[in-house]
């Protein structure tokens, strides 16, 4: 063969090569020992990662995906979590935590399908009440710790530090708005145990979608949410990128505070 083909095989082979490194977009996930739980599983607090966005040009903000369990399980279910713990809540619960345990694995690197994969199993993306959390979570939060507060008889609500010597800014959680697609109740969308989101006959893919039902729960019925943390960007086609995700916690919905 003559120096000619191997000339023009090899350019071949480093522009395939080259080309595939460029179209590999890696984004820092959210170390798992950063995130930690209170006694009680009300309190979470998460380290995010720092990284300069001039290298990681694509970056754009922290996603929570959220998705909401009805049981009348009294648990408090902490990491390493029990397979029968989270059965005992919601046998839906115990199916997607499996099923997701794949791509939060550190040995995972392929995220490409982690959007499809929240979506088919109606986790959703977490939103404030009158604030952008796209811009609360953007590259402002880089290196920041954050909170996730389901303390009993207020709101839960999620806290950003701004430094280490200020206190955080506290801003109130909401299920997700439907998107068109669904429209969930109670309209408020509050993260409150009320007999609107733990109603069977609401837990429909047209009324609160982003609920997973347990038919055989007797009352008290309660209502669980598993949530993840994910590094989010988009590339140059405005398609989503992903992280590997870290799950943050499982954590008891509080009922409606006096006054709401």
């Amino acid at each position: 063969m003559s120096k000619t083909v191997f000339a023009v095989l090899g350019g071949l082979l480093l522009f395939v090569v080259s080309c595939g490194m460029e179209d590999y977009l890696y984004l820092n996930p959210v170390d798992e020992g950063g995130v930690r739980l209170d006694a009680f599983n009300t309190t979470a607090t998460v380290s995010l990662p720092n990284f300069s966005t001039s290298e990681y040009y694509y970056f754009t903000h922290f996603s929570l995906f959220y998705r909401i369990y009805v049981s009348d399980a009294n648990i408090i279910a902490t990491y390493p979590y029990s397979s029968s713990d989270l059965y005992a809540i919601n046998s839906s619960l115990s199916s997607d935590f499996s099923a997701l345990s794949y791509y939060t694995s550190s040995t995972t690197t392929v995220t490409t399908n982690l959007g499809s994969q929240f979506s088919s199993r109606r986790y959703y993306a977490l939103e404030l009440e009158n604030r952008d959390i796209e811009n609360i979570l953007s590259s402002s939060s880089l290196g920041r710790q954050i909170t996730l507060d389901f303390t009993p008889g207020r709101a839960p609500v999620l806290g950003v530090s701004t430094s280490s010597a200020t206190p955080p800014d506290f801003y109130t959680l909401r299920r997700t708005g439907g998107e068109g697609n669904f429209r969930p109740v109670p309209s408020d969308r509050l993260f409150f145990n009320t007999q609107d989101l733990n109603s069977s006959a609401n837990a429909t893919a047209l009324i609160n979608n982003d609920v997973a039902d347990k038919s055989s729960a007797v009352a008290p019925r309660r209502t669980y949410a598993s949530i993840y943390i994910v590094t989010t960007g988009r590339d140059t086609n405005f398609t989503p990128l992903y992280s590997r995700p870290t799950h943050v916690g499982i954590f008891s919905l509080p009922d409606t505070a006096a006054g709401q």
